[in-house]
Formats: C-alpha cells, sequence, structure tokens
C-alpha cells in the first residue's frame, strides 16, 4: 500500500427501494469507482456512504459485504431529508491510496451528480 490518503467521490440513484435494487446499485457504484481510478483492493482504506431518507429496505455497507467486493470498514448514514432532494440515491465517499499524480475520478450513476439541487 503506498500513494496519497485521497477522497474518491460517488453516486448513483437506485431504481426502487427493493434489496436487489440497493445491492446492485451498491455493488456497480463501487466498482465502477474502483476501475476508474485504477485501485487495488488494499488501496481502498474505507468507505462510507449516504443514502436518501426513501431507501430503506437495505443499507450499501451489507449489500457490499455480501457481494465479497472489498473487505474494508464502511460506515452508512441516512441523509436529512430536505426539499428538492433526488430521491432514491446512494452517494460514498471513498477512501484511498492513490499514485500522487493522479487525480481522483468521482464516479456518478443513474442521473446523480456531483452537485445538488
Amino acid at each position: 500500500m503506498s500513494g496519497t490518503l485521497r477522497a474518491v467521490r460517488g453516486g448513483t440513484g437506485v431504481g426502487g427501494d427493493t434489496r436487489e435494487a440497493v445491492a446492485e446499485a451498491t455493488v456497480r457504484l463501487v466498482r465502477e469507482l474502483v476501475d476508474a481510478n485504477r485501485l487495488a483492493p488494499a488501496d481502498v482504506e474505507c468507505l462510507w456512504f449516504t443514502v436518501t431518507p426513501d431507501l430503506t429496505a437495505e443499507i450499501p455497507p451489507l449489500a457490499l459485504r455480501e457481494s465479497r467486493l472489498l473487505d474494508v470498514p464502511m460506515l452508512c448514514a441516512a441523509e436529512p431529508d430536505w426539499d428538492g432532494q433526488a430521491p432514491h440515491t446512494i452517494r460514498v465517499m471513498a477512501l484511498a491510496r492513490l499514485d500522487g499524480r493522479r487525480e481522483p475520478r468521482h464516479v456518478y450513476l443513474e442521473g446523480a451528480g456531483p452537485q445538488r439541487p
């Protein structure tokens, strides 16, 4: 494990509030974030997820644990409910070691974006 510890962000919309939809969206988001940043599993220190309040069927850390994609500490929190919030959204911040010359590549899927309304 070498490199500079950096925050890499991402987000994705989820098709619905089901265990399967949350799990599929979580795994896809993390897989694409890892691939886009050319990360080895040992490069990822931890993941911090947030979910919008309308997602209650599953939480991303459990879904990711079951997939066995990464075995790192994970935390999940519910975002506050606010006017203008995008529905059915998972966001992630990964703390990962990147080569010092590379900038993080943030990943946004299924209508999620870096800017909130």
